[in-house]
């Protein structure tokens, strides 16, 4: 693999861009959500030409996130055309947020998604990973923290139903030393990556799996603390 020496002929409206949120919402269309994002989102174009793009800003309606970074985003839906679910992220003062918001890609109307009060919720959080579990939930994993004695790297998981807007934990955050090897929980961390794969395709032992989807955890960061190299896999039996 390579990147092409041809650069396409455009540039991400409004200026440079750092952690944000980009998803593939159909074949030809990615949807880019940044801190600039209050009442549009971006959208880019593309075709079998790569150097025929175009980018539009969406205006959208309804709850719309604050202006935020080192959020998470994926796409749900059973349609060719997907919708966008976003979570956490931080403002510009440093301020954490556990808010989840879904973008209609058909009429351009985010929904923020309020769970019943004293319902379990994650904690606020930035640079988590999310990923779409079904057609109508998602899959939470870690991200960053504040607390009295700086950021820290979190470690559990948790599913979102969208559509009644409840929260499971699956895994409670666990305390595990950034130096110590273990496999069976990792440590942890932000700005990791957690991408659903193929098991049986991928891994040796996967014919005992089931109906599980697994999914591949990646590095990340404990802050300030360590960088990771380590890969583990997250197994969600349907029957959890």
């Amino acid at each position: 693999p390579k990147f092409t020496d041809d650069s396409l002929s455009t540039t991400v409206p409004g200026g440079p861009t750092s952690r944000h949120v980009a998803v593939a919402l159909s074949e030809d269309v990615i949807c880019v959500h940044n801190h600039r994002c209050e009442d549009h989102v971006l959208l880019l174009h593309t075709n079998n030409d790569l150097n025929q793009v175009k980018w539009d800003h969406q205006k959208i309606s309804g709850e719309a996130p604050s202006s935020r970074g080192l959020h998470c985003a994926t796409t749900i839906g059973a349609s060719k055309t997907k919708n966008m679910v976003i979570f956490g992220g931080a403002a510009q003062d440093g301020r954490m947020s556990n808010e989840a918001f879904v973008l209609d890609s058909t009429t351009w109307k985010w929904t923020k998604i309020n769970c019943c009060e004293g319902e379990d919720a994650p904690s606020p959080r930035a640079g988590a990973c999310l990923c779409a579990l079904d057609d109508n939930s998602v899959l939470l994993f870690g991200g960053a923290m504040s607390s009295e004695g700086g950021l820290v790297g979190l470690n559990d998981v948790w599913v979102l139903h969208v559509d009644d807007g409840r929260w499971e934990c699956l895994l409670q955050h666990q305390t595990v030393d950034n130096d110590r090897s273990s496999s069976t929980f990792p440590p942890g961390r932000n700005a990791a990556t957690l991408t659903e794969i193929d098991a049986k395709n991928m891994l040796p032992d996967a014919s005992t799996f089931g109906d599980s989807r697994c999914y591949l955890l990646q590095g990340g960061w404990a802050p300030f603390r360590k960088t990771f190299n380590d890969v583990y896999v997250l197994r969600i039996s349907s029957k959890e």
